[in-house]
């Protein structure tokens, strides 16, 4: 069976998304400690994102790399952050159905960050 891992990524703390959540899913990918690895930023990571080139750089490797990175069209669209995450190949959607799906999912781990 195939694992997936997803991570929702809200925290805006620089100390979580670089000593965590970017070096996990780069990693959890890289020695394939799960077969699908997909990254969900929502909430005020977006701002985080959107206002810091170096983070804007480590999301653009994690997709070279083959991890899946998602964000909430809801929360972009109310920052005005849609277009700069399109613009780095980040999957813009909404995403109720989308983390529900992946909750319910028994082959699925969900680490909310």
């Amino acid at each position: 069976y195939n694992m997936k891992l997803l991570i929702v990524w809200k925290s805006n703390n620089d100390i979580d998304i670089n000593n965590f959540i970017i070096p996990y899913a780069y990693n959890s990918k890289k020695h394939q400690w799960f077969d699908d690895v997909d990254v969900l930023i929502w909430g005020a990571s977006q701002v985080k994102v959107m206002n810091t080139s170096l983070i804007q750089q480590r999301v653009q490797n994690l997709i070279k790399n083959d991890v899946n990175v998602y964000a909430c069209k809801m929360c972009s669209d109310n920052i005005g952050a849609t277009d700069l995450l399109e613009s780095l190949g980040v999957t813009v959607i909404y995403t109720g159905v989308y983390l529900s799906d992946h909750q319910k999912d028994p082959n699925c781990e969900v680490i909310t960050l």
